[in-house]
């Protein structure tokens, strides 16, 4: 079950460093699982990911977005984001704000590669509610 819930969900669920919402222990254990998975991928460390500014489009950093987007299911193999999955997936505490974001983002560049055009979707989501906007 929860491995259909997607890393966004925690990018708005987990706003700031002062965040009040808890994840149930098996969201977070798939969303750090998920996290480790991505980085190993992508040759990436926790430094490199912890130093990153959404608005540095660093190609291995947009490929760590592509691949929490297509684990999650939020992208499908063919570049399609999934709005209706991430509407029905959405963590019911964020689903709000998560919807409220995700309705300024139902248009975005494509972008070079799948790579791109999920930097561009999560820059898209950083700017349509940059308060609550957490990068797993």
């Amino acid at each position: 079950m929860f491995k259909s819930v997607s890393f966004l969900l925690l990018i708005l669920a987990l706003g700031s460093l002062d965040a009040k919402i808890t994840l149930p222990p098996e969201l977070q254990e798939y969303v750090d699982d998920l996290h480790k998975l991505c980085l190993e991928k992508g040759g990436l460390t926790e430094n490199d990911h912890q130093t990153y500014n959404i608005n540095d489009k660093n190609e291995k950093m947009m490929c760590y977005m592509k691949c929490l987007m297509l684990e999650s299911k939020w992208m499908k193999s063919g570049g399609e984001i999934d709005y209706d999955f991430i509407e029905t997936q959405a963590y019911p505490e964020v689903r709000d704000l998560l919807l409220s974001a995700l309705n300024k983002c139902r248009t975005i560049e494509e972008g070079a590669d799948l790579c791109e055009k999920s930097y561009n979707f999560n820059k898209c989501m950083y700017e349509a509610d940059p308060v609550n906007w957490f990068f797993v």
